[in-house]
């Protein structure tokens, strides 16, 4: 094939015919290529933005995230107090919280999904039953005089994060006898917000007792639960096959498969830093301990299709690269120059890729938009270099690459713990074979 001479030519200047000159321009055109990857990068960013706002206010009005605490007894009562410089005595309150001695909750943990435009946001309903006892509870032992409980604030207290969250009346079983809760509560160490019954409806003297309490509950992204009872048992089970154990304890017994999971912890209370009872002038005495004692479960997704286009588009510039040097080798294996602004335009076609992966997921799902957006781009990039390949087998060849290449970053994408690893030995095994196909390559040939 003759050459075309340009003004470079004929100046007797031949630098630009080199295979040094085209491997610094195909440089070049990739780090011009990095601008659309890094705005597509902040497309998705934005969108997950988006989501997760249109997800917190479909939750905010659902109910929130759930945490369970109680219930306890909560019992302020008057102590006197001698000051030794007014010589006389000072009457104070003081605040007694006794935790329950057994603890055992018993639930099932529905999930559902409410639509709000283009956005699917995961939330659930369930009903717990909590019962359990209060013993080994003496006022004596403790100094505190019955005649000096503050009855009008005494109260049976359990704790709910979100009370929105409450699907029906709550009614509590106190040794066998029935009383229904309030809503609201005193100040305590279990919560900001919850419901309570009066102590001075259910007991005169004897704090012990057997409860059980029935609890329809709805929230969103986690339940959890804290460990109050000198032994606290939780069992849940849900049809949710991705759960996430998180919080202070992990099930001492679980199963998750396709149809779901079951999860069984068991706590004692040497396993926590906060006492079974305790008496204090301070209110929000082991607030903070008690938080962080929580345990349960999440309704997470291993990876939402926005996460996944965000690390697809991270591998844009090693697919670039590797189409690039694909068509630098026909080049130099063929002696049949390449534009650079033909490279430009596959370029642009494999950055559309991320583009079109991006706004198709959001309706079809992550891998139905890889599927399309693939074979979008393949048969474009195909068809366009049949215009500069004249041979079918190299417009098959440099397409069968793309698909090794879209095809290799999917299952990276599909993999958890090993796509360092899978990667890793990908580009090893790639460059590997790069190098084998180019060792008799005579590259000071122009």
């Amino acid at each position: 094939m003759e050459k075309q001479e340009n003004i470079l030519d004929r100046l007797g200047i031949s630098f630009h015919r080199t295979l040094s000159f085209k491997l610094l321009v195909i440089g070049m055109l990739i780090i011009i290529l990095l601008i659309p990857k890094v705005m597509i990068q902040g497309l998705i960013s934005e969108r997950q933005i988006n989501s997760r706002q249109v997800v917190n206010e479909v939750m905010s009005k659902w109910s929130n995230e759930q945490v369970i605490s109680g219930p306890v007894l909560f019992v302020p009562f008057k102590k006197r107090i001698y000051n030794e410089e007014d010589k006389k005595y000072n009457e104070i309150t003081r605040y007694a919280t006794f935790l329950p001695k057994k603890l055992s909750i018993n639930g099932e943990l529905q999930p559902k999904q409410l639509t709000r435009s283009i956005y699917n946001v995961d939330v659930y309903e369930t009903e717990l039953i909590i019962n359990g006892s209060f013993e080994d509870i003496d006022l004596a032992k403790s100094d505190i005089e019955i005649a000096d409980i503050i009855w009008d604030d005494a109260q049976l207290q359990l704790s709910i994060s979100d009370l929105r969250g409450i699907n029906k009346g709550l009614e509590l079983k106190w040794n066998n006898k029935d009383y229904t809760f309030s809503p609201g509560k005193n100040s305590s160490s279990i919560g900001h917000s919850g419901v309570s019954v009066p102590l001075k409806n259910m007991v005169s003297e004897d704090l012990n007792g057997d409860f059980k309490i029935d609890l329809q509950l709805k929230g969103s992204q986690s339940l959890m639960f804290t460990p109050l009872g000198e032994n606290t048992t939780v069992h849940l089970q849900s049809t949710w096959n991705d759960p996430g154990f998180t919080g202070n304890y992990l099930p001492a017994d679980r199963n998750v498969d396709e149809k779901g999971f079951q999860a069984d912890w068991n706590v004692l209370h040497f396993n926590r830093n906060y006492p079974q009872q305790w008496i204090s002038s301070n209110i929000a005495e082991n607030q903070n301990d008690i938080e962080n004692s929580k345990f349960g479960v999440e309704m997470v997704s291993l990876a939402d299709h926005y996460q996944k286009n965000m690390r697809s588009a991270k591998y844009a510039i090693l697919i670039i690269i590797i189409t690039f040097v694909v068509f630098f080798m026909f080049e130099v294996i063929s002696e049949q120059r390449i534009h650079p602004f033909q490279y430009i335009m596959v370029g642009s076609a494999i950055s559309i890729f991320y583009l079109l992966l991006l706004s198709i997921s959001e309706h079809l799902g992550f891998n139905m938009a890889y599927s399309i957006a693939t074979l979008a781009v393949i048969l474009l990039v195909f068809f366009y270099t049949r215009s500069f390949m004249p041979k079918l087998k190299n417009q098959l060849l440099t397409s069968l690459g793309l698909v090794v290449c879209y095809l290799f970053i999917f299952i990276l994408l599909q993999l958890e713990s090993f796509a360092l690893l899978t990667g890793s030995i990908g580009l090893f095994v790639l460059l590997a074979a790069l190098m084998y196909a180019t060792r008799k390559i005579n590259w000071y040939k122009n």
